[in-house]
């Protein structure tokens, strides 16, 4: 595997994470998809190390990351057919996901029966598809509107776009599970913001400055921003500003990481921040300069801005091997692991959890789309 077709599949995975511009991101992976050349097997097996990798620090000399095991081999091969999701109540799920960019999306529910998502789009639906962290809203385009669906009831929630040539998407929702935060764009822009309360089916709408990067919505339907740093320049950066609520009544934390990181990284990057449960965040560390978004590690944050540890993660063991950030349920943060060796071609879903442990979740083919509860 050259160094060019490891750029492009960690390219692909961060604008299939990416719900800024959920049409750019799937015009951009069927452009190179057509021009791809490589043909990837689809069904195998690859062998993923599991341990405990917490390290506390500030340290000037960071020891290096340690060893990963015992070794537990899982397969890469994706589940069986599924079958269409009945529309009576089915229970709460535990992922969602694509065996492939242009396949079906499936949803699996926690008594490990495989459904397929209602899609009225050939392929590329997994992009828009999203679980609540506690895995009973389902929520899937509908055309150019959104479906939410309660799994484990008969509500069904529809968002309808503003116009012929706007669509809706989901940005984020809270880690209660109480709110989702979603969005009303054309071609990425021009964007407007609903936060729907699904218990009550309620919309409100949130004003958001247009320079603001949203990265969460709270349990008490306040977006949380911070200032758009993710962009093009892509600078490092060793602290971040978090802001609740707009106006007046906007508060912000200032997170200084800068004794938490060595030269080398940066906490301004795609996908950083994720509101975890009991008010705090989880972090995520990026290597700097980087090709992809290169996860390092990730800080837990309290409530009032202060690192309170640090976890690596073994995101740089070779070249044929990256990780890239699926999302966060509000407690783990998840990682899909992608391999990239020939024979050894597969995601693996890893949670990275408040103790330090890493925990495997699934392992699928190497462009499977991955949507886990919480992740958008």
């Amino acid at each position: 595997m050259t160094e060019q077709f490891r750029s492009a599949y960690r390219a692909l995975a961060e604008e299939a994470g990416s719900y800024a511009d959920p049409e750019r991101a799937i015009a951009v992976a069927r452009r190179r998809r057509r021009t791809r050349t490589l043909a990837l097997p689809a069904v195998l097996t690859i062998a993923v190390a599991i341990g405990t990798v917490l390290v506390v620090r500030p340290d000037p000399d960071p020891p290096p990351l340690q060893t990963l095991g015992p070794d537990v081999t899982a397969s890469a091969q994706a589940p069986a057919a599924a079958t269409p999701l009945p529309a009576t109540a089915v229970g709460t799920a535990t992922l969602v996901y694509a065996p492939c960019r242009d396949c079906s999306t499936r949803v699996v529910l926690t008594t490990g029966a495989h459904h397929l998502v209602p899609s009225d789009d050939v392929g590329m639906t997994a992009i828009g598809t999203s679980l609540s962290p506690d895995g009973r809203w389902l929520s899937y385009p509908a055309g150019r509107d959104m479906k939410v669906r309660d799994l484990t009831g008969d509500r069904v929630w529809t968002v309808a776009s503003s116009g012929p040539q706007r669509r809706v998407g989901v940005l984020t929702w809270s880690v209660d599970s109480s709110r989702i935060l979603l969005s009303d764009y054309h071609d990425g822009q021009d964007n407007t913001y609903t936060v729907l309360q699904l218990g009550t089916g309620t919309r409100t709408t949130a004003d958001v400055a247009e320079e603001d990067l949203i990265v969460g919505v709270l349990p008490t339907g306040e977006v949380l921003t911070t200032p758009d740093l993710l962009g093009p320049s892509r600078q490092r950066s060793t602290r971040i500003t978090l802001t609740t609520g707009t106006g007046t009544a906007a508060r912000t934390i200032d997170v200084d990481a800068t004794r938490w990181l060595d030269t080398t990284e940066t906490v301004v990057w795609h996908n950083a921040v994720h509101p975890a449960v009991g008010g705090g965040y989880s972090l995520v560390v990026a290597a700097y300069p980087g090709e992809g978004p290169d996860p390092t590690a990730v800080l837990r944050v309290n409530a009032a801005g202060e690192i309170t540890d640090r976890q690596d993660i073994p995101s740089r063991d070779n070249r044929f091997q990256y990780w890239y950030v699926v999302g966060s349920d509000g407690s783990d943060v998840l990682f899909g692991k992608v391999e990239t060796l020939t024979g050894q071609q597969a995601t693996t879903l890893i949670a990275v959890q408040p103790d330090g442990h890493l925990r495997e979740i699934t392992t699928l083919p190497q462009e499977a789309v991955i949507r886990s509860p919480g992740a958008t």
